[in-house]
């Protein structure tokens, strides 16, 4: 037992440290600086810092949130990211323990953490993040394909390219995930022209869904997105369910609800195996149901906010698909 939490602490500070690369990766994106050079210094006074300001956490405590030199408050951002990755760090290592799984969660939760903070801090999301999320995700499905392949022909075992093989191999999976996320979130963010007559969501959203989708793959994929548009609507829910019931739109409350009570009740079903990828009929019909109500609802909250352009208040989607992928990740 003690060798086990000696352990998780050891890990537990590598979050810690790799939190503090992430916070530098963030603004110096966002600033357009090299991430190496110059070295780190304040934001506001620019004097470089000594090694124990760079402390994770620790020494924002030390330092009582400000600067050294200047005195300016530092950003509560960075222990905040910190904490957040440590933590993340330690989950995912409790799920898949010493193995190459771990690696690249690491690697994919580092990435999130970074799109994410860029998308809270300015509303922007860069293609270099994204397109190595998406690079990421079709990797470990050629890593898995790969190894699976390598230990089937150790065991002797004839390998039979059939059409059962091709739909299950984890590198089809990936690259379905990702088309159908691109799909997915550009035809929802195009449908805004149609009604608002702007995009529902920035381009970043689409390369994120699709780096989802190269990880997840195509048959969890339409979870999680269901899962992120419910977190979405818990974030904006007292602004959203005030307008709804300000203009008595009593027809998008009902359907809106009714897709997140299917979205929760497929997700339910298929953790406990009542609807499994087998019955792919029965899978499918439930997949299309609950993409034409998250379709259906959409399209009525931009009826909305075109015929009440007072309601409209932006709040990035990108930060809420990282938290459903996070969940989906550790879950």
């Amino acid at each position: 037992m003690g060798a086990l939490i000696a352990i998780l602490t050891f890990i537990f500070i590598i979050g810690l440290c790799i939190g503090s690369f992430l916070n530098v990766v963030i603004l110096r994106t966002l600033s357009e600086e090299s991430i190496v050079f110059p070295a780190s210094k304040c934001p506001k006074c620019q004097h470089p810092l000594k090694w124990w300001h760079n402390i994770p956490v620790l020494s924002y405590i030390l330092l009582r949130g400000k600067c050294a030199f200047c005195k300016e408050h530092i950003s509560i951002q960075y222990p905040i990211v910190e904490l957040l990755t440590g933590i993340i760090f330690t989950l995912l290592f409790m799920k898949f323990g010493v193995s190459a799984d771990t690696l690249f969660a690491w690697v994919i939760s580092s990435l999130l953490i970074v799109i994410a903070g860029t998308d809270i801090k300015e509303k922007v999301v860069y293609d270099i993040h994204t397109y190595t999320l998406i690079a990421v995700g079709l990797l470990y499905a050629i890593v898995v394909t790969a190894v699976s392949l390598f230990q089937t022909h150790i065991a002797g075992t004839p390998i039979e390219f059939t059409k059962y093989f091709v739909l299950n191999n984890p590198i089809f999976i990936s690259l379905m995930g990702m088309l159908l996320g691109a799909v997915i979130l550009e035809i929802c963010a195009r449908a805004g022209y149609l009604i608002v007559g702007t995009r529902a969501f920035g381009e970043g959203d689409t390369f994120i869904a699709a780096g989802l989708g190269s990880i997840f793959g195509w048959r969890s994929l339409i979870v999680v997105l269901a899962m992120s548009v419910l977190i979405q609507v818990i974030i904006f829910l007292p602004i959203f369910v005030k307008g709804l019931a300000k203009n008595k739109d009593w027809k998008t409350l009902i359907t809106f609800t009714v897709f997140v009570l299917f979205a929760i009740t497929f997700y339910t079903l298929q953790n406990y195996r009542v609807i499994t990828v087998d019955n792919i009929v029965l899978y499918t019909i439930c997949a299309i149901v609950l993409a034409a109500l998250g379709i259906i609802s959409c399209i009525l909250i931009f009826k909305g906010l075109r015929e009440h352009p007072e309601n409209r208040t932006y709040m990035p989607f990108g930060p809420a698909m990282v938290v459903a992928a996070f969940i989906a990740l550790i879950l």
